[in-house]
């Protein structure tokens, strides 16, 4: 699996796009602006995009999901308990940013489970609300793309409409409790790795204790 990494947006959303090098079959995940740049990416790489994966329904992670997906044929992926996220009325205080969304029929409503394959590669969904309802981390081999669930010895606000501190904690424990150690790389800032959140992140130590 080749990782591509982006940061785009006004509030520098990490945008992943993942792919196998040989059949070059590819998702990206979390398009959260510049459709250029990711189209650019994709188009370089000679990847044939079959998804768009989503960890969750905020504006910031998918504002370019429209052009991406009108432009390469992907299918949308959205975690179910985030649906109402994906409609100009459910941005809030938000919509002023987000003025040239378009909405984009979803065709798999990933809910605990749900799995899609593509160039021999397999992304499970795990549910992890808290930041939102339908918070999902998306596992893919050893890698955890954790949206804002799971940041670098921090986690994700459960201030806005939707969100609950104790259903976060429950879901850190959950990741806590994963065998073995995995990356992370978060819908936001730096990079890093279970076993380094399960010793520094605070708000995971305390979902263990």
């Amino acid at each position: 699996m080749k990782i591509l990494h982006l940061v785009v947006g006004m509030v520098q959303t990490n945008c992943y796009i993942i792919y196998d090098e040989n059949s070059r079959e590819g998702a990206v995940i979390d398009p959260g602006d510049n459709a250029k740049s990711i189209l650019e990416a994709v188009q370089s790489e000679n990847i044939k995009l079959c998804y768009i994966l989503l960890t969750h329904g905020h504006f910031d992670h998918i504002l370019a999901t429209h052009e991406v997906a009108q432009q390469t044929g992907a299918k949308l992926v959205c975690p179910k308990g985030d649906l109402w996220l994906l409609h100009q009325e459910a941005m809030g205080e938000f919509r002023p940013f987000a003025r040239g969304f378009v909405e984009t029929p979803v065709d798999i409503e990933a809910e605990e489970g749900t799995e899609v394959t593509f160039g021999g590669m397999t992304a499970h969904y795990m549910n992890t609300p808290g930041h939102t309802p339908g918070s999902s981390v998306i596992q893919v081999g050893d890698v955890l793309f954790t949206g804002d669930t799971l940041f670098r010895h921090e986690c994700g606000r459960c201030d806005l409409e939707g969100g609950d501190f104790n259903e976060m904690l429950h879901s850190l424990k959950r990741l806590h409790d994963l065998p073995g150690d995995y990356k992370v790389l978060p819908g936001h800032e730096g990079l890093s790795t279970l076993a380094e959140e399960r010793k520094y992140n605070p708000y995971m130590r305390q979902a263990t204790q």
